[in-house]
């Protein structure tokens, strides 16, 4: 009987420890992921800064164009 209860209790031990290392694992973020994720973030912004960049030099054109014809 207290083979069985003994047996029992480390089945359970086991069964605990594990579950708790399966969940800490499972915190651990993936990393191809956030590469991509800062990758895509990157291009974003080098967009965003090209077209401000065209915006600013096409107004400052039409800007110049208007003073020399007016």
């Amino acid at each position: 009987m207290s083979a069985q209860k003994k047996k029992k209790d480390f089945v359970e031990i086991v069964n605990k420890v594990l579950s708790v290392e399966k969940k800490e694992m499972n915190k651990r973020p993936n990393i191809d992921h956030l590469i991509k994720r800062i990758l895509v973030e990157r291009r974003k912004e080098e967009r965003k800064n090209i077209f401000i960049f065209t915006l600013v030099l096409t107004v400052a054109a039409g800007i110049m164009t208007f003073a020399f014809y007016s």
